[in-house]
């Protein structure tokens, strides 16, 4: 029977909503194939949509698939915070990262469980900000040593590597118990050992007095040389804030770590701070920088010394003999000093060969360079006393007054291979020490050698010895042209001074222009001694038991030049004046003592202390003891005579002293300031 047909979505007239379909040939709702189509259409309308949206699902899907699976996969996890603990001292194994104390990375934990350890390179890879947990501590505690001053008697000590440490600790400590500086010392590693067994380590009890402080950042172990490099930087900066360190020691015999000199020394550079690099034999050769003051120390790296040698003709073994020994010298971590060389017009080969061979210093860097200098004098003929003293001086001409210094040696001296110590150690603490006082300012300089006779040669110079009979040290008013520094303020004062004793020589001679000085040394040291006298200036020379800094040889000796032309063997003239035949003098025949070779503390009394300038004993230029405070009286009875009989000043002339300048002993140009008739006729005090 018939299906029974649905009923109208429209009532009403029945042509209203039909659909075309209705009207197509054989598609009538009356025929099957009609009927079929209307039901089809009605019941699976709705399964249409919901095919299109599963279609767009499965799209979406698809894509989404593809987006992760594309995704880069070369991103890092966050890095973790840095743990911190007391170096020594295991972190906790606490998770929370932001807690300063967090776990460290994988391959530092502690605790039981076995970890494995990271590769170097993996190890010190952290870069993160830089904390100073125990730092500050010590910092603040320091207040009775007056770091906030920039003037004060702090003197730092500091070291990365462990050994370096060892090395320093000991030379800190003797630095410590003398008691002339407030030492500290400063660890800046990434070792986490603890401060206490580095002190236990070393040997370093109360005692000791040093003060110590941990610089070593957060996370030191795993930081990489960067950020240790930054810390160092950073630290030095911390301390020199609170400190205020005169001089800086550091280990620089190649055991340290290269960050910390690079950031070390970068750092004291910018803020113009004096760094020691303590070489490898320090503890057997240079302990005497424990007994220098904050002060002197401070001057290290800025005091400068030339030398200068004035060759002889056909004299080129001694030549050689002094080169070799300067040569064979220990410089330890000063600047080698410049060397000038003056020749004379004819050299003879060997030294010719000699020099074109010859390197200084011997072990130059792309740093110092070349430090020699050849002056070669033109003329042929030999020179006048006055000619040779103006060619002599003029080949020096300190930089810097106060730091600038030159030593004067003699073709015939050879020196000690510590002659250098002597020197530094002998400057920085009579020129630069703390407070000097009017007695260091009249020291004209320091000679290495001790003369067997007087300035005239007429008898053999005894030294003073002292109640307790130690050999010290002591002051003379003779200088010295064997080997002898020379300071540079004195120096320059010097130039001006023969400059305007030259412009008065033709002037009648008087007892001021006698000459004092024997023929076997240069004419340029009789300039000398006058102003000397006129100044009350003293040379200190050393004084040593057994061996000595410099040794004399006499077996090439020739008598300078300037003399050599005029010289005749002749007996002594009434005056006491001997000829230069060397075979009258007695300082041709003196006995060569053996060079210093080991330390110089051993060497020196009061176990390498040197006395203060005011318990030496004094003596005139003539070799007479005599007190300080006569001293300066007869300097002043011999200036008055000088500028009178000399100097061309009157009476009543009064002009002001000026450092540098010897323009208060002459009147020659001063107009206002010369000489009054009559004013001859005035009695002075001789």
């Amino acid at each position: 029977m018939p299906l029974p047909l649905p009923p109208r979505l429209f009532p009403g007239d029945e042509e209203l909503g039909k659909r075309d379909d209705d009207h197509k040939p054989g598609m009538g709702l009356k025929t099957p194939l009609g009927m079929f189509w209307q039901h089809r259409r009605l019941s699976h309308g709705p399964q249409r949509r919901n095919f299109k949206r599963i279609a767009l699902g499965v799209l979406a899907f698809i894509a989404l698939y593809y987006f992760f699976k594309k995704m880069p996969t070369d991103l890092e996890n966050p890095r973790q915070r840095p743990s911190y603990s007391r170096p020594g001292t295991a972190p906790a194994p606490v998770t929370d990262y932001t807690n300063p104390k967090a776990l460290p990375p994988t391959g530092q934990g502690s605790g039981s469980k076995t970890v494995t350890q990271a590769p170097e390179e993996s190890l010190h890879s952290f870069n993160g900000p830089i904390k100073f947990y125990q730092l500050a501590s010590s910092l603040h505690a320091v207040s009775n040593t007056k770091g906030a001053d920039l003037i004060n008697q702090n003197v730092l000590f500091a070291a990365a590597s462990v050994k370096s440490a060892a090395t320093l600790l000991p030379i800190a400590c003797d630095m410590a118990v003398r008691a002339r500086n407030f030492v500290h010392f400063a660890f800046m590693g990434r070792d986490d050992i603890s401060m206490d067994i580095l002190k236990a380590v070393n040997g370093i009890t109360k005692e000791c007095r040093i003060i110590f402080h941990d610089a070593r950042p957060d996370f030191s172990v795993q930081s990489s040389d960067f950020r240790m490099e930054v810390s160092t930087f950073a630290g030095f900066n911390h301390i020199n804030t609170f400190v205020h360190p005169q001089a800086t020691f550091i280990d620089g015999s190649g055991e340290e770590e290269p960050f910390f000199l690079k950031g070390l020394k970068a750092r004291a550079a910018s803020l113009q701070r004096t760094v020691i690099e303590l070489p490898d034999n320090a503890e057997q050769y240079l302990m005497w920088v424990t007994l220098l003051d904050s002060a002197s120390l401070s001057a290290w790296n800025k005091v400068s010394i030339d030398i200068v040698i004035h060759a002889q003709r056909s004299a080129s073994g001694s030549l050689m003999r002094l080169l070799n020994s300067l040569k064979k010298a220990d410089f330890f971590s000063s600047a080698p000093p410049r060397l000038t060389i003056e020749l004379p017009h004819q050299i003879d080969t060997p030294t010719k060969n000699y020099l074109e061979q010859f390197k200084w210093p011997p072990k130059a860097d792309h740093n110092t360079g070349n430090l020699l200098t050849l002056h070669h004098r033109i003329p042929q003929h030999g020179l006048s006393p006055d000619e040779n003293s103006i060619r002599f001086l003029e080949a020096f001409w300190p930089a810097d007054s106060f730091w600038s210094h030159v030593l004067v040696l003699s073709p015939q001296a050879e020196l000690s291979p510590l002659f250098f110590h002597y020197l530094k150690y002998t400057i920085l603490e009579y020129k630069y020490s703390r407070d000097p006082s009017v007695h260091h300012k009249n020291l004209m300089g320091i000679s290495l050698d001790l003369p067997s006779t007087y300035l005239n040669d007429s008898s053999s110079f005894i030294p003073p010895v002292t109640n307790t009979t130690v050999s010290t040290p002591f002051l003379w008013q003779a200088p010295n042209s064997n080997a002898a520094l020379y300071f540079g303020d004195k120096w320059v004062e010097l130039h001006d001074f023969v400059a305007r004793l030259l412009e008065s020589q033709h002037k009648t001679p008087t007892t001021k222009d006698e000459k004092l000085v024997s023929k076997t040394y240069p004419s340029w040291l009789e300039h000398v001694l006058k102003l000397v006298r006129t100044r009350g200036y003293s040379t200190l020379y050393p004084n040593f038991d057994a061996d000595t800094l410099v040794t004399l040889h006499n077996d090439l000796y020739q008598l300078p030049e300037e003399f050599s032309e005029e010289d005749k063997a002749e007996s002594p003239s009434s005056s006491g004046e001997l000829t230069a035949d060397p075979e009258h003098h007695l300082s041709l025949k003196h006995t060569e003592a053996a060079l210093i070779t080991k330390s110089l503390l051993a060497m020196l009394p009061s176990d390498g202390a040197l006395p203060p300038i005011t318990e030496m004993q004094s003596l005139s230029w003539d070799g007479q003891k005599i007190d300080a405070g006569l001293l300066v009286l007869q300097a002043q009875t011999y200036s008055k005579a000088f500028r009178r009989e000399i100097g061309g000043c009157g009476v009543s002339a009064k002009k002001v002293r000026n450092e540098l300048s010897a323009a208060d002993l002459f009147c020659l140009n001063d107009e206002k300031l010369e000489a009054k008739e009559g004013d001859d006729q005035v009695d002075e005090p001789e």
